[in-house]
């Protein structure tokens, strides 16, 4: 990408802007915003059939993208009463959501005849003044336009906020000329093309695991021969947790872990790293480290390299996970769960084991209460659920299996991460005019 410093910048109310460009509102390149009608509709897993038409959900638009399999089916009564389909070359903006999400946007790249908005959702009719739909959603997504659209949001409930037509075609914008606009728009969207091949890689490693842990904990990771190669099991047996393989044994999870406590005297100028467990088995991270003086909870417990740590007040979220060594010797309050593998048993196999969807509800089920933010986990009755248990070596094969495919998933979230924080990067660097274009350049994303 070519790209040369500006000359001057200067202040306005989104930030420091090219001091060439003019300064105007979204009203110069939209003449109107267009909203569809509520309409009763409903949820279905594959979208509209043909003959069908569609109502968009809020969720259709996020973070610049629009997303058309985000709808719901309209009902046959309500199909002559939806009005707006949705147009290529369009900005949809979500007029009505929460706090976080008033205003979000997308671009529409193509006609989806057959959808429709609901009263939620604006689209832009776009003015005559030349210039670029695409690049005016990337300016939408700029974080000063985003401050700008919180702050003139309104309404009485916390969870819900609107905003104003005025607001949106009042917000300030360059006049930033065509030709940069749209050199911006090819850099930022080869960027977000490069963000969606690697969303899809990242989907399709996660289908992947799931579908190798439903075959691991049925069909087992297999037995050794004797050059020690690993073949396919070829004999199974009925057991209350289905067909396994014939050398499995079925057991109490309170048979493969036990729960541990070791309680410290704390001093009170003694520095301690203090773990949380993140949801959705996000595993084991540091919270603080503070002053023995500074923590409020005196029963803490020490943990050890390898323990399954259970939050028990979001376990139904998932929040479990093996303490890695680097937090070894960090404590943990009597609102964590800390449990550590008896003989023969490996903690990453059973990590994996409690990720697959039948064994997480055992969560779920061993837990009570009204709120599920405020559940009580119950360890008594969870230690009593049994599940699937392979020997030894074939539970760290299964490990070894997953934790390979997980690497993977590791890799390409960090190298989403790090293109994340190009986009944004390059937004605020273009959008500005902080870097300058040339539209005869070329760029290249590796």
């Amino acid at each position: 990408m070519s790209q040369c410093e500006a000359d001057s910048l200067r202040e306005t109310p989104i930030g420091a802007i090219a001091s060439d460009w003019e300064m105007g509102v979204i009203g110069d390149f939209v003449t109107a915003l267009h909203a569809g009608v509520s309409v009763n509709a409903f949820e279905t897993d594959s979208g509209c059939a043909e003959g069908e038409i569609g109502v968009l959900k809020t969720s259709a638009v996020l973070q610049g993208r629009f997303y058309a399999k985000q709808h719901k089916v309209v009902v046959a009564e309500d199909t002559g009463r939806v009005a707006t389909s949705v147009v290529g070359d369009r900005v949809i903006i979500s007029r009505m959501n929460t706090p976080a999400l008033v205003g979000e946007s997308g671009y529409v790249t193509k006609d989806e005849p057959t959808l429709f908005l609901p009263d939620r959702l604006w689209q832009t009719e776009p003015s005559d003044h030349p210039h670029s739909q695409r690049w005016l959603s990337y300016w939408l997504q700029h974080p000063g336009v985003r401050r700008l659209i919180a702050a003139g949001a309104t309404g009485t409930s916390n969870s819900m906020k609107n905003i104003s037509k005025e607001t949106v075609l009042s917000l300030p914008v360059p006049r930033t000329p065509l030709p940069e606009q749209q050199k911006i728009a090819v850099i930022l969207t080869t960027v977000v093309d490069k963000l969606d091949v690697i969303a899809r890689q990242i989907e399709a490693s996660q289908i992947l695991k799931q579908g190798l842990m439903q075959t691991l904990f049925s069909r087992g990771g297999g037995t050794q021969d004797a050059t020690g190669r690993w073949m396919p099991h070829t004999e199974f047996k009925d057991s209350e947790l289905g067909a396994i393989p014939t050398l499995w044994s079925v057991k109490e999870i309170g048979e493969a872990l036990s729960v541990v406590e070791r309680p410290i005297k704390m001093a009170d100028d003694q520095l301690y790293k203090r773990v949380t467990v993140k949801r959705r088995h996000g595993g084991v991270e540091l919270r603080d480290e503070l002053p023995g003086a500074n923590i409020k909870v005196k029963n803490q417990f020490l943990l050890e390299k390898g323990d399954f740590l259970i939050s028990e007040r979001q376990i139904v979220h998932g929040a479990c996970g093996i303490v890695p060594e680097h937090l070894a010797g960090a404590l943990v309050s009597n609102e964590y769960l800390v449990l550590q593998a008896k003989e023969d048993f490996d903690v990453t196999y059973f990590n994996y084991l409690v990720q697959l969807l039948k064994y997480a509800k055992l969560f779920l089920v061993c837990s009570q209460g009204v709120d599920i933010e405020k559940f009580l986990f119950k360890p008594k009755d969870w230690l009593k659920k049994r599940v699937p248990l392979p020997p030894l070596a074939e539970q760290q094969r299964i490990a070894e299996i997953l934790a390979t495919t997980e690497e993977k998933i590791d890799a390409l979230q960090s190298k989403q991460s790090e293109y994340q924080t190009l986009k944004l990067g390059l937004m605020q660097k273009l959008l500005t005019g902080e870097w300058r274009v040339k539209p005869s350049s070329t760029i290249g994303i590796v």
